[in-house]
């Protein structure tokens, strides 16, 4: 009996089956709800960043047509320096909604995509007007990455669980050791078979939930971004279909194979994750934000308190900030601004360990994540698709490059007591964010990678030598 002939029959009676189709539909429905919520989610975004500056664009264009009047007409008022600063002549930094952003929500919906930088402190404009239910913050959105770690391993397990124990329970297994093919090459074709069906139905399902999403199929650079995604897909797959099949080689019984996958299911994608989550909340806490508001409004008053005091000592700190030697009485945003950095100087010590304590827990989740197949698949799926952590840590590193420039801009006219003229329009500091290109992203998750691949492998390993072993004997 041939190879060809044996996986044509196996395919037959896999087709024959009603289950297979079922469990196809059901992977679809879901797959088309996860895809739905992460294009609606998207499309939220998308429709909130075109807000926002088509509103940057009539505020900077209503500040240019003033000051070409104020150049015409002398009694044309400008603004102070300092209140175009933190609200005439702001614009908004804005992360953009990514190519691939319809199929991972990750943690787009918890952290800030925008913010209208201006000369007052960081703290004064992060905070959004969105409101969302802390419940659905909290329990996460269903996407295409919560099918893929949650869903696709139990119908891989519906699939396949009585692969091989099913050949023991209906006592059928001895018939095929005594054909003159190798049992374990029927054992293979049978396995074969099922997996393949569920990754081509995956795979092919994925790729139109892609289309469906927006995702911009005809640029290379995202084309090959998808072709990465699918291929942890497939990576992740392959760790459950390693664990399938030694299970399904050694249980003795499609009940008992049942509930060891469902077990190791549960273990894998709930109860490892959810210890490794508590393990390094207890070992590295997470900071206090109240407590950082709280030392930060305790700060403010100080400095308010002090008045005079706390200006001439931020002065005396930066003397680059006075060209006329003093600041006048008059400049009540001279005087506003030296009493809030003379705040931030003080804070700064409080933000740098709030920081480093952020840090650490960020990096000790990073390398407990390891232990858990799912967690790495997430990781590298939120990566590719770029709605990561690591993603929004980086735009805020730009937040804070955007804000230090946009404080210089105006501090220099605001303590030199000048007017913004609209020549310096156009000098004004832009906001600039670029996503990491795929060799970056695979570069730094070259390690997680390797991760999920080695227990694969071992997987796969031990299940091949263990197949071999039940075509011989029990």
């Amino acid at each position: 009996m041939r190879w060809r002939t044996i996986w044509r029959n196996e395919w037959r009676l896999l087709l024959a089956d009603r289950a297979p189709w079922v469990l196809a539909l059901l992977f679809t429905v879901v797959a088309l709800y996860g895809a739905w919520n992460g294009r609606q989610w998207s499309a939220f975004q998308q429709a909130a960043i075109a807000d926002i500056r088509l509103a940057d664009e009539e505020r900077i264009a209503k500040l240019d047509s003033l000051l070409q009047r104020a150049e015409r007409d002398s009694t044309v008022t400008v603004p102070p320096a300092g209140a175009l600063g933190a609200s005439g002549a702001t614009t908004h930094a804005v992360l953009d909604v990514p190519p691939l952003g319809g199929l991972a929500v990750g943690a787009s919906d918890l952290h800030p995509y925008y913010a209208r930088v201006s000369v007052r402190s960081k703290a004064s404009f992060m905070a959004t007007d969105e409101v969302e239910n802390p419940h659905n913050l909290l329990a996460g959105r269903f996407d295409l990455v919560f099918v893929v770690v949650w869903v696709l391993p139990l119908l891989l397990i519906a699939l396949t669980y009585n692969t091989i124990t099913g050949e023991r329970d209906q006592g059928t297994m001895a018939l095929w050791r005594a054909q003159p093919v190798p049992a374990s090459r029927v054992l293979v074709a049978k396995l074969g078979v099922r997996a393949g069906f569920v990754l081509g139905v995956a795979t092919v399902l994925l790729g139109l939930m892609a289309w469906l999403v927006g995702v911009p199929l005809g640029d290379p650079a995202v084309a090959l971004r998808l072709l990465l995604w699918l291929a942890v897909v497939l990576l992740y797959a392959g760790f459950w279909l390693g664990v399938i099949v030694v299970v399904n080689a050694t249980a003795r019984s499609s009940a008992a194979s049942a509930v060891l996958l469902l077990g190791s299911w549960l273990v894998v994608v709930v109860v490892i994750p959810a210890t490794v989550s508590a393990v390094v909340s207890a070992v590295y806490p997470s900071p206090s934000r109240v407590a950082l508001t709280t030392a930060l409004r305790a700060a403010s008053d100080e400095a308010a308190a002090q008045g005079d005091t706390a200006i001439n000592q931020f002065l005396a700190d930066h003397p680059e900030m006075l060209q006329t030697g003093t600041l006048a009485a008059s400049n009540s945003w001279g005087r506003t601004l030296a009493q809030q950095e003379r705040a931030n100087d003080a804070m700064r010590p409080v933000y740098a360990a709030f920081d480093s304590a952020l840090a650490a827990q960020h990096r000790a989740a990073a390398l407990a994540s390891l232990v858990s197949p799912a967690v790495m698949a997430q990781e590298l799926l939120h990566d590719l698709a770029d709605r990561s952590l690591a993603r929004f840590r980086r735009f805020d590193a730009a937040i804070d490059r955007h804000h230090q420039a946009w404080q210089t801009f105006f501090f220099q006219r605001v303590f030199g007591e000048r007017k913004v003229r609209h020549a310096e329009l156009a000098s004004l500091p832009r906001f600039a964010y670029a996503d990491r290109a795929v060799g970056d992203v695979l570069s730094a998750q070259g390690g997680t990678l390797l991760a999920l691949l080695l227990p694969t492998a071992l997987l796969w390993w031990l299940g091949w030598r263990r197949l071999q072993q039940v075509a011989v004997h029990e």
